[in-house]
């Protein structure tokens, strides 16, 4: 596994390198006709750097692990295409989830992103909600104005690409009418969850194999088994997320302290579980404690202890697990060995077991 680290910090080294050829450092009249067309009147440059450009490099320039762009590449890889031949298109996914946790900080109110300033903490949220927008975008002019695919293969990752976008926006907006108490927590089921965490985290990984996919050239089916393994280890990585927020890790410290998911009121696997297995005096509680969204250490902890009481960090990790292995299966047939292959499985390993 320290090797397949190590592969992940060279292909994160790459991946910058192709994000500073699209989205520049500093803005120019130029730079601004390569993305957009000349200008039917005057583009403002200056404006574009303060607003756009400094404040989507001070969030990407706090690091994170690139495993996205990563899957694409070795998607690319296994099906028997030279991924360098299409690297830049790896930074499409890589863009767009970094353009979800600026909404999601706005969302969840949330005031620290990788142990920083959340971005709209530190630039406003005009700004970060602006930014949000336009790299949602942005990272599909190199696939649009790109002379090195023909109109079939744009076709097919345009399609993939919007019927995606909108699925991480219901994803969104369910989690926002969980967290905010427009549902009653008791009446969400363990299904429910899982399409909204499959629509919410889970596309931008399936998105990233369906495009290494169609870059490709594979067919239908071989996309739609892709996606599907692609989506579920977005599920998980959701899972495991969702249990390292409740444990004192580094995960939880860089987001704003352990338990910081019950202060949003979030509705996780964990939760679910308790809802289906606890007490009533427990359910109802933990209920209670999640509705006020409390900043309360004391009631943190007591919510916390609930979920421990019925092992439910437990339940949620062998589910997360059980998933992983299922998809897994699936791909392992329509894929020939190669080392592409072994990558991907070590990929699979290293973010559903992940510490930080």
């Amino acid at each position: 596994m320290d090797n397949f680290e190590e592969y992940l910090k060279e292909n994160s080294k790459r991946v910058n390198q192709e994000l500073e050829t699209y989205l520049k450092k500093r803005s120019s009249s130029r730079y601004i006709e390569s993305l957009l067309g000349r200008s039917s009147y005057e583009y403002d440059p200056e404006a574009m750097t303060k607003s756009i450009l400094e404040p989507a490099w001070y969030l990407l320039d706090l690091g994170g692990k690139r495993w996205r762009p990563a899957l694409t590449m070795l998607t690319l890889e296994a099906l028997g295409s030279d991924p360098e031949e299409y690297i830049e298109f790896s930074i499409i996914p890589e863009v767009i989830h970094n353009a979800t946790l600026i909404h999601d900080d706005i969302e969840d109110n949330s005031p620290k992103r990788r142990n920083a300033d959340a971005l709209h903490i530190k630039f406003g949220i005009d700004v970060a909600t602006n930014l949000g927008d336009f790299m949602y975008f942005f990272p599909m002019v190199a696939l649009i104005d790109s002379p090195k695919l023909n109109n079939e293969k744009k076709n097919r990752a345009v399609s993939i690409y919007v019927k995606n976008m909108t699925r991480v926006s219901l994803g969104q907006a369910i989690d926002i009418a969980w967290h905010s108490g427009l549902v009653d927590p008791k009446s969400i089921t363990e299904e429910k969850y899982l399409q909204m965490a499959h629509d919410k985290t889970g596309v931008l990984s399936r998105f990233a194999c369906e495009l290494g996919g169609a870059l490709a050239g594979a067919d239908d089916k071989t996309i739609s088994t892709l996606g599907k393994f692609g989506a579920t280890i977005g599920i998980a990585f959701q899972i495991q997320d969702d249990i390292l927020n409740l444990t004192e890790s580094e995960l939880a410290d860089n987001k704003g302290g352990v338990g910081d998911d019950i202060s949003e009121g979030k509705i996780t696997l964990m939760v679910l579980h308790v809802m289906k297995v606890g007490s009533e005096a427990d359910k109802n509680r933990l209920a209670e404690i999640l509705k006020t969204h409390t900043k309360d250490k004391a009631l943190i902890k007591e919510a916390i202890s609930i979920i421990d009481k019925y092992g439910s960090k437990e339940y949620s990790s062998n589910v997360a697990e059980k998933m992983i292995n299922e998809a897994w299966n699936d791909v392992d047939k329509i894929l020939p060995e190669s080392a592409a292959k072994n990558r991907m499985h070590q990929l699979v390993e290293f973010l559903v077991h992940r510490t930080v």
